[in-house]
């Protein structure tokens, strides 16, 4: 049975002290008691120390007496306890007087002490009653008793009227020996306390009266007594950090000496007291607090003299129970999963139970498929939501001690939609919303802040207003557009994100105004020398404040107080206008403006523009020309009279293209420079190259006449590389190396430098001159088997040009070649015969020929 459904026994209904009349027939005292289970549940009764079985009813509750006299007069006791149980009973006590011709004699209850006295008008006067002592508690004819022990000897009587005690040891009264050990209970008792050996003797025990006297004895025996065990010492377990109790009750006489050892070590005694460690009046050893490294063999070793007495107990420690990892408090999202940690560390030798309660309510986890405990204590609850909310503990249950910690539990989730979102035009500001609503639920996570989305025209939703204050439950929203409808919606933020949006409010108009934004990119440009094209792009949609209907276009000349001339465009679709009727080669500003049905708007800034202007109808005057280097050539020049420009000097044009191809033409192009003479270079011309040279002035419309033409030729320079550089007969000592002409002369060839080295040592470096017309040459004098940089460069007037580089290795010194094998003679004829045969070996070069020798036989 789980001894949590056990429940001591308590008295529910004491007995009442009670007075019966001698001669009644019989007196019942009851006594109601409770415990768990109710079917081991005992009650006896007791008087004078000795239980009562006679005249007990069948569930032990009543105590009857049948006639009762004077010799029932006393205290009883009435005991409830559980059977099989080591708990100590429960008592509840009531006293039963008698009666005698209307008289009383009882017991009274002094200072929690029971004991008789007679009531003085018990045999007054006209009283005849008498009844001789008898006793009703006698001691043992022996008794044995420890030295330094406590003993009681009981002695009780009663009788008509009350006895009185007289206690004698040896025959000697105690009143003459004085001994302040010997102590007459109120009972009637003796008690001697702390024996010694001089206490053995008869003792006699006398009660009298007026009735008569009687007497009863024991002998009191005082011995030594060598120890012995009351209760063997048990091994123990305890928890780190606990207190231990060793148990060693010895019994002996004198009263043994304890000692407590582990191994050789004296932890407790009456001599020794080392701290945490205690010997008890019991004779254990307590240990406060337990240690790990406490465990192991402890000796109780107990002594006196008639002997000693040793015992062995083991003591184990085991590893207190502490969670590690505690709970923390948590926050999740609703839907996931929450993780609530509850590690704990323990002993090995011992089991450990994880228990969970929320709101100090025990979680089972069997009951709900969202909730596990993993292996090590961790609680896991999937598709969390608002109920989940909670105060979290986790209990740790072993025999090595419990720990408990407690988390908080938040399930957060999306802000729900604001509600009764209402949206009302500005009185104050036509181009303004004002926006209210009812502040949501913000799903247990503080309100961040409001959104307030937009839809211009059925448009798409856009964001208009971010972050508003979470405290806010109403904006006025502006910046919006004249004559377009709007509606708003609102959604909260927090911190798992963005909530739903509320319903959309109904759709608002705004009042049309005139355009607030003139036309836009405003360009003009002359179509001719007396009108100028106008283009623009509408004002930006919003800025339209309604539907355009047209265009204002006003001009007039441009740093002239004159009056502006109009132009009407009726159509909003059309965004040009050709200006005609205007003055030549005249600048005028111009500016645009739209309007609505509600008014016109903001007109343009200014454009400026010309009436087309004319070309150039005289060449730049004093042309010079000069070859600066091979490929650049120098020009200076005057301006064309300024009569015949014929609009806005725009710059000059230099021109060069050769003499064998004058679809080429190179044209550099000059800024106008209005002091002086003129200057400008072409640059990356052909080098040594014949050129014809002009230079033209241009403006707007296009370009005026060249001047005439001059013949120039660039200067020499450097030619450029050989082509193909190749070798050829490569021996030992010698090799040819050849090459081509440069496509690139720049100038006229006047030789080629053709130089030589072994690879890596210029010390061994040889040049040689050749001609212009050599192409080739047999260098000589090499050594055999080693490799060889060869340079070839052209030179002209200038110097020598790029050079051409290549690495080449002579060849192998040659060795006379080996005979031929495999002779075969075919097609003999008169005249002649083929031979055929397999050369030989080759003696590491080229065979050059074959000789055949024949011999003519007679």
């Amino acid at each position: 049975m789980d001894p949590s459904d056990t429940t001591a026994p308590i008295i529910v209904i004491p007995p009442q002290n009670t007075s019966v009349v001698a001669g009644s027939s019989e007196v019942t005292l009851e006594c109601v008691a409770s415990a768990r289970p109710v079917e081991r549940l005992s009650i006896m009764w007791k008087r004078n120390g000795i239980k009562i079985t006679s005249g007990i009813s069948s569930f032990g509750r009543r105590l009857t007496i049948t006639n009762p006299t004077s010799a029932d007069v006393g205290m009883y006791f009435c005991e409830a306890k559980l059977r099989d149980s080591t708990e100590e009973p429960a008592r509840a006590k009531a006293f039963i007087s008698l009666m005698v011709s209307g008289k009383e004699c009882t017991a009274v209850l002094v200072l929690m002490m029971c004991t008789y006295c007679c009531c003085s008008t018990l045999l007054d006067e006209g009283a005849t009653h008498a009844e001789p002592p008898y006793f009703t508690v006698e001691p043992e004819s022996v008794i044995l008793a420890e030295v330094e022990k406590d003993v009681d000897i009981l002695c009780q009587a009663m009788g008509v009227p009350i006895p009185s005690l007289v206690w004698y040891k040896d025959s000697i009264p105690l009143s003459k020996l004085q001994n302040p050990r010997y102590k007459v209970l109120l009972s009637g008792g003796l008690r001697i306390h702390a024996l010694r050996p001089q206490d053995a003797g008869i003792f006699q025990c006398f009660a009298s009266n007026k009735a008569g006297e009687i007497q009863t004895y024991t002998y009191l025996d005082v011995t030594n007594i060598k120890p012995a065990f009351i209760q063997p010492p048990e091994d123990t377990t305890v928890t780190e950090g606990m207190t231990a109790m060793l148990t060693c009750e010895v019994s002996g006489a004198p009263k043994p000496a304890i000692s407590w050892k582990k191994g050789n070590q004296i932890l407790a005694s009456g001599s020794v007291q080392i701290p945490r460690f205690i010997l008890l009046e019991s004779g254990g050893l307590q240990i406060t607090p337990v240690f790990l490294q406490d465990a192991g063999n402890y000796t109780c070793h107990a002594v006196n003299s008639e002997g000693a007495l040793n015992a062995f107990v083991m003591l184990t420690v085991w590893n207190r129970t502490f969670i590690v990892h505690p709970p923390e408090n948590s926050t999740v999202i609703k839907g996931t999963t929450a993780t609530l940690r509850c590690e704990a560390t323990h002993d090995p030798r011992i089991s450990i139970r994880y228990v969970w309660k929320k709101d100090s309510v025990v979680i089972n986890p069997s009951s709900s498929s969202r909730i596990t405990v993993e292996k090590d204590g961790t609680l896991l609850i999937s598709q969390t939501w608002s109920g989940d909310i909670g105060d979290y503990t986790c209990e740790v249950i072993s025999f090595g001690g419990n720990d408990s910690r407690m988390a908080r539990l938040e399930v957060i989730e999306l802000p729900h939609s604001p509600q009764n979102l209402l949206a009302i035009l500005n009185s104050s500001y036509s181009r303004s919303v004002v926006l209210s609503w009812v502040r949501p639920f913000d799903g247990n996570s503080p309100v961040l802040y409001y959104m307030v989305e937009v839809s211009e025209n059925n448009s798409p939703w856009k964001v208009h207003l971010s972050n508003l204050d979470p405290k806010m439950t109403s904006v006025t929203v502006s910046g919006l557009t004249p004559a377009r409808t709007y509606q708003f919606r609102v959604c909260a933020v927090n911190q798992v994100g963005k909530g739903q949006y509320s319903s959309e409010t109904s759709r608002l108009m705004l009042p049309e105004e005139p355009p607030s934004a003139p036309p836009k990119n405003i360009v003009a440009s002359g179509r001719t020398n007396q009108s100028i094209m106008v283009q623009w792009q509408p004002p930006p949609e919003s800025e339209h404040n309604g539907v355009l209907h047209g265009y204002i276009l006003r001009y007039r000349l441009a740093g002239l107080p004159g009056e502006y001339q109009y132009k009407n465009i009726t159509s909003a679709e059309i965004n040009y206008c050709l200006v005609t009727d205007l003055i030549i080669w005249t600048q005028y500003e111009i500016q645009v403006a739209s309007y609505n049905g509600a008014g016109l708007g903001a007109f343009s800034r200014p454009v400026t523009e010309y009436t087309l202007q004319g070309v150039p109808t005289a060449p730049p005057q004093n042309v010079q020309v000069e070859a600066v280097n091979s490929t650049t050539i120098q020009f200076l020049w005057s301006p064309p009279p300024q009569q015949f420009i014929n609009g806005i000097n725009q710059g000059y044009k230099l021109l060069a293209w050769p003499v064998d191809a004058p679809g080429t033409v190179t044209v550099v192009t000059i800024a106008p420079d209005f002091h002086g003479v003129h200057s400008g270079c072409i640059t990356n011309l052909k080098k040594y190259t014949t050129y014809y040279t002009s230079v033209l002035c241009f403006t707007t419309p296009g370009d005026g006449p060249r001047s005439a033409p001059q013949l120039l030729r660039t200067l020499e320079d450097k030619p450029g590389a050989v082509g193909h550089l190749s070798f050829t007969e490569i021996l030992d000592t010698s090799l040819k190396v050849s090459w081509q002409e440069p496509v690139e002369k720049n100038g006229i060839i006047t030789g080629y430098q053709l130089s030589w080295e072994v690879y890596g040592r210029n010390e061994s470096r040889l040049t040689r001159t050749l001609t212009n017309t050599t192409l080739e040459y047999k260098i000589t004098g090499l050594s055999s088997l080693t490799t060889y940089t060869i340079e070839v460069a052209a030179v002209t007037a200038k110097g020598s040009g790029w050079v051409t580089s290549s690495t080449i290795s002579s060849g192998v010194p040659p060795e006379l070649p080996g005979a031929p094998s495999n002779l075969v003679i075919s097609n003999i004829s008169p005249r002649s015969a083929t031979l055929q045969f397999r050369p030989g070996y080759d003696g590491k070069t080229s065979i050059c020929k074959w000789i055949v020798e024949g011999q003519v036989w007679p």
